[in-house]
């Protein structure tokens, strides 16, 4: 009788053990919940059935047009920042093209000594 005892705690202590894993873990059962949120679409010719199922996809639709009215927002925010990147980025280019032309000689340089200058080799005779 004290054996039977001992495995049933024992039974017990792991069974509230293995709940208390099972809440941590993050997997969770949700009584009653059948529904996988998926858009299923309509086969049957009874009314009842597919109102419940009419009720159910409207659900599903539901949630994904709300996730998608906070994506609006986000791709406002991107297309204003990519105007700003635009305008920093001429403005980068603008700024080389100063300092290029600051940098670089306003006349051409005058180079001698080359093999293409013909003055030279006819005036000896």
């Amino acid at each position: 009788m004290l054996t039977l005892v001992n495995i049933l705690i024992l039974f017990f202590t792991i069974l509230v053990i293995y709940q208390i894993f099972l809440a941590y873990s993050g997997y969770s059962i949700i009584e009653g919940l059948e529904n996988d949120d998926k858009y299923k679409p309509y086969d049957s010719d009874d009314a009842l059935i597919l109102g419940k199922q009419n009720a159910g996809n409207i659900i599903v639709l539901e949630k994904q047009v709300s996730e998608l009215s906070g994506l609006n927002q986000q791709v406002m925010d991107l297309s204003a920042n990519v105007v700003d990147l635009q305008d920093q980025v001429n403005s980068l280019v603008s700024a080389q093209k100063d300092y290029a032309s600051q940098i670089a000689p306003t006349t051409e340089p005058d180079i001698t000594g080359t093999t293409t200058d013909t003055t030279d080799s006819t005036t000896t005779n």
